[in-house]
């Protein structure tokens, strides 16, 4: 089971904890996972064509991942997303 950590603020925003236990091959299956438990994730993660939203990094055992990046089963996937403002 890899370990997937979340953004504090999108962890606040959708009320979960920001360390979730994940199943799957890859950082998809280990998004699917994540997302059949917390649909609302689904939007702030992933754009309407199913892919990583541009303001979204993916990180698997600290190098720059995509959906086929395979995982571990003591891997460590962080989510990262931009942050501006003026």
């Amino acid at each position: 089971m890899s370990t997937l950590r979340l953004p504090r603020l999108l962890s606040d925003t959708v009320r979960v904890e920001p360390v979730q236990d994940v199943n799957g091959a890859t950082v998809q299956d280990a998004l699917d996972d994540l997302l059949t438990r917390v649909p609302g994730l689904r939007a702030h993660i992933l754009d309407e064509a199913a892919a990583i939203r541009p303001h979204v990094s993916v990180f698997v055992d600290g190098e720059q991942a995509e959906l086929t990046t395979e995982v571990g089963a003591t891997s460590e996937i962080r989510l990262l997303q931009a942050v501006s403002g003026g």
